[in-house]
């Protein structure tokens, strides 16, 4: 079966972009996803753009999503002010932990997710802490993408958080968690591959994690 095309590049606006994080609490995730729009439609009331959204489905669901501001912290202090903000976070609160994280991140890569592209498949959610140079990581992990997506690995995003040392991405996947170790053996055995297996000299460590791709509301 030939691999599905790559998802077209989506250029980010101008302006920051941010990539927040916290865990929702185990057996809540259908209720906060009840909740989500209207946090998603506060911040587009301040001049947010909300691009991508995932959770993680293997443990305790870990959210993420990215949006841009042109001005983050006046687009903050507005939110801040909105006098919808309290509801919203007294609504949330029997959900979600307040473990949140929210970082400026460098977008390497950036899709759009749509009924179409995210039909049967699942994304693979991947954190690198890098260690050494960000230009040496950058120059593999940009050849590894072409690689994988040979092979029907799909990149959906990707961002580097460089003072933090983190590097954020995620590629899609058409099947289940349970099938995803075998389809990845030829990839891993593909030459060009293991040319690049040097991209281990920049990762101190790394997690992986199965992840359900949220359409925008």
């Amino acid at each position: 079966m030939a691999a599905p095309e790559a998802l077209p590049r989506v250029t980010p606006p101008a302006g920051t972009m941010l990539l927040h994080r916290f865990t929702v609490k185990p057996h809540h995730l259908d209720d906060y996803l009840d909740i989500w729009p209207d946090e998603v439609r506060l911040r587009q009331r301040h001049g947010y753009a909300v691009h991508r959204a995932f959770v993680e489905t293997d443990a305790e669901p870990k959210f993420s999503w990215l949006y841009s501001h042109p001005d983050p912290a006046a687009g903050e202090r507005a939110v801040l002010a909105d006098a919808d903000l309290a509801d919203l976070e007294a609504r949330k609160a029997p959900h979600v932990f307040r473990n949140v994280t929210v970082r400026p991140v460098r977008v390497e890569v950036l899709t759009r997710a749509t009924e179409t592209t995210v039909a049967g498949r699942i994304a693979i959610m991947r954190r690198y802490s890098i260690t050494g140079s960000w230009p040496g990581f950058l120059d593999v992990w940009r050849r590894i993408v072409p690689v994988r997506e040979s092979y029907g690995f799909r990149c959906l995003f990707a961002v580097a958080d460089e003072p933090k040392d983190l590097f954020t991405w995620a590629f899609d996947f058409e099947g289940d968690w349970a099938d995803f170790p075998a389809a990845q053996r030829g990839y891993y055995h593909d030459p060009a591959r293991m040319e690049l297996r040097g991209v281990f000299d920049y990762m101190a460590d790394y997690s992986i994690h199965p992840a359900r791709q949220l359409l925008l509301p």
